[in-house]
């Protein structure tokens, strides 16, 4: 009887404690809530909502101030649903301010200092028939190119200033004169200045290049390929044989265009942006749409596997992907 009697004389007392514990929080919790509702009085709920608005009408970077009154928002909200949606402006108005890739975009010089000029034939086929090759013949591109257009690129001189300067000295050598667009990638973008054979309508060497200390800049790998008539230099995308492009006087000139109409982000990041096409999208759309080698799903998985197993001829096969059935020869080339 006397251990029931203890037993119940505890419960008693921690019942007290749990009263007396509670009547001193209620308190302090409706001071809390009082303070709360002071200090977001009507003005300043409708202020944050107006803000809040703004900020998801908005994809501008936003000030840290206004920032400080969407936390304020979030205070004072009375729900949990309201809570939730002034989280969600939050996190919105975070990713938009630190990953605005026009604020990075602002930060880089893109002064075009030079201009160059491609002017484009389309002929009816890769190369001449073999009954009009004669031995001696300097290339076997076909004699019969319609002329297609001219194309004018802007380069970025103070952003690649070596890129630049290296183009501009091949031109001027006349090395991308009658050579040949290399590979069309649908949707994506028509590269040239392949290094190889002149015969083929590749590019030949060229003296004079400086080493490239741009690809060791991240101010052209900043840009994106978000916009058609971009061009960067193909680094990614090369298609050049590993032979030539191991040679100590090697100098990477091969570029590429976007055609659109869409951006190509696998491009961002691994190919250097050297310029953008000021005239002649027309003519850069155009070429896009002919046609070009493209394997089926399944040839591509099978020279995956050969590539797997160590086949070099794998990587042969791969560099012929793109590559326009009709031949599209620079007849002429220079700088503005």
């Amino acid at each position: 009887m006397q251990q029931l009697r203890s037993c119940t004389h505890r419960h008693q007392s921690a019942r007290e404690l749990n009263v007396r514990a509670a009547s001193s929080v209620r308190p302090r919790t409706r001071q809390a809530r009082t303070c709360c509702r002071a200090f977001c009085s009507n003005d300043q709920r409708q202020h944050n909502a107006s803000l809040a608005q703004q900020v998801q009408n908005s994809t501008a970077p936003w000030p840290a101030q206004q920032a400080a009154s969407l936390i304020e928002l979030e205070l004072c909200s009375s729900s949990r649903r309201r809570m939730l949606a002034s989280a969600a402006v939050l996190a919105g108005l975070a990713a938009t301010s630190s990953s605005s890739p026009a604020g990075a975009a602002e930060e880089l010089d893109l002064t075009i200092t030079d201009r160059i000029y491609l002017d484009i034939g389309v002929a009816s086929s890769a190369f001449k028939p073999a009954n009009d090759r004669m031995l001696g013949d300097k290339n076997v591109l076909p004699t019969d190119a319609e002329p297609a257009g001219r194309i004018i690129i802007g380069l970025y001189g103070k952003l690649a200033p070596v890129s630049t300067a290296n183009i501009v000295h091949a031109v001027e050598a006349g090395a991308f004169t009658q050579s040949a667009f290399s590979r069309i990638s649908p949707g994506e973008y028509i590269q040239a200045g392949r290094r190889g054979s002149r015969r083929l309508g590749d590019i030949a060497e060229v003296s004079g290049l400086a080493i490239n200390t741009d690809l060791a800049s991240p101010g052209p790998f900043k840009l994106t390929h978000s916009r058609p008539g971009t061009v960067s230099l193909s680094l990614s995308e090369n298609d050049e044989d590993p032979g030539i492009k191991d040679r100590p006087d090697y100098r990477a000139l091969e570029f590429l265009i976007t055609t659109g109409p869409g951006p190509v982000p696998r491009l961002d990041g691994l190919n250097p942006v050297i310029g953008r096409v000021e005239s002649g999208m027309n003519t850069v759309i155009r070429l896009s749409q002919l046609p070009s080698f493209q394997p089926d799903i399944r040839s591509q998985q099978l020279n995956r596997f050969a590539k797997f197993l160590g086949d070099d001829r794998a990587d042969n096969v791969r560099r012929q992907y793109g590559k326009p059935l009709k031949a599209i020869i620079i007849l002429d080339s220079g700088v503005l």
